[in-house]
């Protein structure tokens, strides 16, 4: 195994594990929203919007790095959430 092939594992992992921190997060943050009220809703609204198009890009990384065929699994996560 090269260097390279190494490097490329490790990618792979730090982008798996970082698209379900991610997941966890956007979680969270629906919950902080269902129980959130007033004047702090649209910031909580706000971060949900991040937090979506966060794990989206992050889920793409993902896909990229660790799938043989990145088109198909994105769109079953997708689907999945």
């Amino acid at each position: 195994m090269t260097r390279e092939d190494i490097l490329r594992e490790e990618q792979g992992e730090t982008a798996h594990e970082l698209a379900e921190l991610l997941r966890l997060g956007q979680e969270m943050g629906r919950r902080l929203s269902n129980e959130t009220h007033g004047e702090m809703y649209d910031d909580v609204r706000l971060l949900i919007s991040l937090l979506h198009q966060t794990r989206a890009q992050a889920d793409f990384i993902d896909t990229k790095l660790n799938s043989a065929d990145p088109v198909v699994d994105l769109m079953a996560r997708r689907q999945q959430h």
